[in-house]
């Protein structure tokens, strides 16, 4: 509970206690006509009472109200015992201080008015008490004057009854007896006690109407408050509905962060895992290992066998048609254009047929391929034969020109050629060109040295 919740309440009560103090105010001035209080002491519908009942359940209700508001002022000025506590205590000292003081002095200054509104209760009480005994005296004492002046009659019959009206109809006959003037007085007397009876009991509802009416204002204002107060309700609820839907919302996108945070958590954990423990042990080393081993094979066993088969001469690795291609290109040297480097694409040289297979194409036999020949068509095609010869003559003619090639690359093993295959020959005793400039090195070295002196 805070310090504006228990101001409010002190403000409230002070406000019924004032309006506690008028209605006491009003019944210590309370004034009663004769003829206005019954006679009648057991009757307890008067003015009086019911308005000191009323004084009396709102003195109640205003001590029972303060006790309890002492109560929520003790708890909230208790200091707390906590060290964080103590901190904001020490920290808010100042203005701590002030409200509590404030509060406390409200308290006690209400419950020394509620002590005063008691004792003048009391008094009120009794002023009314005595002016209603006053105006029950003066209204027996009239009565008494008038049973005065009024003779007594009374009337009884043989069987013991009474006319009511025995009593009136003689007071006529004596007035009938009575002078214009003592008439005149008594029915003036009359009309006045009867004008009093009416006064009092219109001055009697009048002080009713007007509490009726008090009461009706306060009724007023206290449903206005309450008005005010369903208001104010309404207002915190649609407060709290909007707060409610705020929270809501942000609980839904505060779930699906936590929903994405941990998948990615989850994610991460497993990619760690894989990468930190089964990546290096079950695919990164047996890798390392295959190269590592794969290296290790290939220079320590390989490469040993190989040089030790190309030292053996069972692999060679120069290229057999490198003389053809000198011998084909000799024979573009006497061209006026630049001679036209061939160079071969095939490996090796032409195919060589044993002699069984050679007998068998010259017979026309053709060459069995696939398994041997075999489900092939037994039979002489003349066209095959045709170009069985025609091919056996072609290869037989390479054959011929690859000999007639290793021949001349023999011979032209000590002859200098230029990159375009043009023979370079010796020129003996062919005479110089005398018009070629030829360079001198001596002479150009002993130019350079006069013209270095010169400049100098």
């Amino acid at each position: 509970m805070t310090t504006t919740h228990l101001l409010e309440q002190l403000t409230q009560l002070s406000d019924s206690l004032k309006q506690t103090n008028t209605l006491i105010t009003r019944l210590a001035k309370l004034s009663f006509q004769p003829g206005s209080e019954p006679l009648d002491t057991t009757d307890s519908n008067t003015v009086r009472i019911e308005l000191a009942q009323d004084i009396h359940d709102a003195l109640k209700q205003l001590e029972e109200d303060l006790e309890l508001l002492k109560q929520d002022a003790d708890d909230f000025t208790a200091l707390p015992n906590t060290a964080s506590a103590h901190k904001r205590r020490e920290s808010k000292t100042g203005e701590k201080e002030r409200e509590r003081a404030r509060v406390s002095a409200q308290i006690t200054r209400l419950s020394e008015d509620l002590r005063v509104c008691r004792g003048r209760f009391r008094s009120a009480q009794l002023s009314a008490k005595r002016a209603s005994e006053s105006a029950k005296a003066r209204e027996r004492e009239v009565v008494f004057a008038s049973l005065r002046a009024e003779p007594e009659v009374h009337t009884a019959d043989s069987t013991g009854s009474q006319d009511l009206f025995a009593g009136r109809s003689q007071l006529k006959q004596k007035r009938k007896d009575l002078n214009q003037d003592e008439q005149l007085v008594g029915t003036t007397t009359d009309v006045t006690a009867a004008l009093r009876r009416t006064h009092n009991l219109l001055s009697t509802e009048l002080s009713r109407s007007r509490f009726a009416q008090e009461t009706f204002d306060q009724s007023t204002a206290a449903l206005s408050d309450l008005g005010e107060h369903y208001t104010d309700l309404e207002s915190i609820l649609s407060n709290s509905k909007n707060l409610l839907g705020t929270l809501l919302r942000s609980q839904k996108s505060d779930t699906w962060y936590l929903e994405t945070a941990f998948y990615i958590l989850i994610v991460t954990l497993a990619w760690l895992f894989f990468r930190r423990i089964l990546y290096g042990p079950f695919i990164k080393l047996p890798l390392f290992l295959w190269h590592s081993g794969a290296f290790l094979l290939r220079w320590a066993v390989f490469k040993p066998l190989w040089g030790l088969a190309v030292l053996t001469g069972v692999v060679t690795t120069s290229p057999a048609t490198a003389g053809r291609s000198t011998g084909i290109t000799r024979s573009y040297d006497t061209s006026t254009r630049a001679p036209l480097i061939i160079q071969p694409s095939a490996k090796g040289g032409p195919p060589v047929f044993a002699m069984s297979e050679r007998d068998q194409l010259e017979k026309g036999g053709g060459v069995p391929v696939g398994a041997g020949g075999a489900g092939a068509k037994v039979g002489k095609d003349p066209e095959g034969e045709k170009r069985v010869s025609e091919g056996i003559a072609e290869m037989h003619e390479r054959s011929e020109r690859a000999k007639r090639g290793e021949v001349e690359e023999r011979e032209d093993e000590g002859v200098q050629r230029r990159g375009d295959g043009t023979v370079l020959k010796e020129r003996g005793d062919v005479p110089r060109n005398p018009k070629k400039k030829m360079f001198e090195a001596d002479v150009e070295d002993k130019r350079q040295r006069a013209r270095e002196r010169d400049e100098l």
